[in-house]
């Protein structure tokens, strides 16, 4: 029988179902904070109905950005969203009339639910991403400087699992939505809810001409606002990422799917996010750093080089290895709770506390000095999150040490003596530590050729074994050309060094 390979994503009435919820889901929100927002009090003169439209006298455009939307992407929001619900609309209502049993029937219905079902998911949430490309592109030169630190670290995530690894293509989504989905619909969320609790908490207009009874009210008010935003930040964005991590592991569901999946995606979910906020930051504090203290930079330093595996990345990993945990456990309840709780108390309280510790010694170290910057600044930035980086670390490291025996179960499965995979080469291959040397080695002996060569065999095995574990009698074809490739790849290696 011919065959051809699985592809990594497998679309299908699950996937597209779930996509659907989140979407609905992600849309309602937004409508609540629509509607809180315009029915907030109104405390400033001539403040419009909805809060994002107002400009603060004298604020850049960059500044402004930091908590608002741009009045077009808005718009572009609303106007995806009443197509995105006409589209439903329409399919609910024309799919009572199409009948027929005749299997081209069926196809013609099956193709018609697909394109109508992503037509509806761009429509609803891709308008959300306007407002990150327009902090990429605006700031391209910013977005330049922040993509060799970003590469790395999507490189990292791509060799740190080499069994049963994430794809380039699930690896690339979960960073897209990270960038796009999280930032974007997380600014969306903040930028309503910013004027709504100001609303609310900030001081009545009095008799000053300014709205604002004193300096010291509004200084409190302003201050209140912030610390609800920073809980209203967390908790939003990281439901925002477990959405992504759970339409991921469903699209990846017929692959091996555990806490090491989980962790790899979300931690690619809080990079693509990391990405973005890097950008606007490091743009903003070079325009106001004269003003609030840090420089441009200085947020690069912390952001993009000493603390890129955190913040973001570290609390993204929890949430992916919670839900990745969950799928093949028993209480599942539990473990999606317990990590959404860490990683939004972790993320909350990492804000609050870096912020409130650099404040405590900040009349004993000169502010921007070459200590502050090199060392008081990023201990105080890391130290609230060391404990979640290193429950990250536990969990990736527990993870791969749970996949060695399933590991060297598989290998042996496929081992013979002229077959894919030789007794020679199986206690190398269940070790990475071996697998690493063995190529370290290889390069040395003979050169990056045949090392680049050796890698690929591996890689190929490794895939092999990964397919030997979640294998089903309508793959065995995908298992056949997997082993034909590892057989190419050994020819290929022969000829390299003959």
């Amino acid at each position: 029988m011919k065959g051809s390979r699985s592809p990594q994503l497998r679309d299908d009435p699950l996937v597209r179902a779930r996509a659907l919820l989140i979407a609905r889901i992600a849309i309602a929100v937004y409508l609540v904070e629509l509607l809180l927002n315009l029915t907030r009090p109104h405390l400033l003169p001539d403040e419009p109905a909805l809060s994002i439209f107002y400009h603060l006298p004298g604020s850049s455009g960059s500044f402004g950005r930091f908590l608002s939307t741009p009045e077009l992407v808005f718009w572009i929001v609303l106007v995806g969203i009443a197509v995105g619900a006409g589209i439903q609309i329409f399919a609910a209502a024309t799919a009572r009339r199409r009948g027929g049993d005749s299997d081209s029937a069926a196809s013609d219905g099956g193709r018609r639910a697909i394109t109508l079902t992503w037509c509806t998911l761009g429509c609803l949430l891709l308008p959300f991403g306007l407002i990150s490309l327009t902090v990429l592109f605006e700031f391209f030169p910013y977005t330049l400087l922040c993509l060799p630190g970003t590469v790395l670290v999507l490189l990292l995530l791509r060799a740190a699992v080499r069994f049963a690894a994430v794809s380039w293509t699930a690896l690339l989504l979960a960073f897209g939505w990270g960038a796009l989905i999280v930032f974007g619909l997380g600014r969306a969320y903040t930028s309503l809810a910013f004027g709504t609790v100001y609303g609310y908490l900030g001081p009545r207009a009095d008799t000053d001409v300014s709205g604002v009874s004193s300096l010291s009210d509004f200084s409190n008010g302003l201050q209140h606002t912030i610390d609800l935003l920073i809980v209203h930040l967390g908790i939003v964005n990281e439901c925002i990422v477990a959405a992504g991590v759970v339409l991921l592991l469903t699209l990846l569901r017929h692959r091996i799917t555990d806490a090491v999946t989980g962790l790899v995606l979300g931690a690619a979910i809080g990079l693509g996010y990391t990405f973005v906020e890097s950008v606007l930051i490091i743009k903003i504090y070079g325009l106001v750093g004269v003003f609030l203290g840090p420089s441009s930079g200085f947020e690069y330093w912390i952001r993009q080089s000493i603390g890129l595996l955190g913040g973001p990345v570290t609390f993204g990993a929890l949430v992916g290895a919670g839900f990745g945990a969950a799928v093949g456990a028993r209480r599942r309840a539990g473990l999606v709770t317990a990590s959404l709780v860490a990683a939004i108390g972790g993320a909350i309280g990492a804000e609050v506390l870096s912020g409130w510790m650099a404040g405590e010694v900040r009349d004993h170290v000169e502010v921007g000095s070459a200590f502050d910057t090199l060392v008081v600044s990023p201990f105080f930035w890391l130290l609230p999150q060391l404990p979640f980086i290193a429950l990250a670390v536990a969990l990736l490291v527990n993870g791969l040490r749970s996949r060695a025996p399933v590991l060297r179960d598989a290998v042996a499965a496929e081992t013979t003596a002229d077959g894919p995979i030789t007794e020679a080469e199986a206690p190398v291959l269940v070790s990475p530590a071996l697998r690493f040397w063995a190529v370290v080695s290889t390069w040395r002996a003979y050169g990056r050729s045949t090392a680049l060569a050796l890698h690929r065999l591996q890689s190929a095995q490794l895939e092999l074994a990964s397919w030997r574990v979640r294998q089903d009698p309508q793959t065995e074809a995908e298992g056949d050309e997997l082993r034909a490739r590892v057989m190419r790849g050994k020819v290929q290696r022969q000829a390299v060094n003959p």
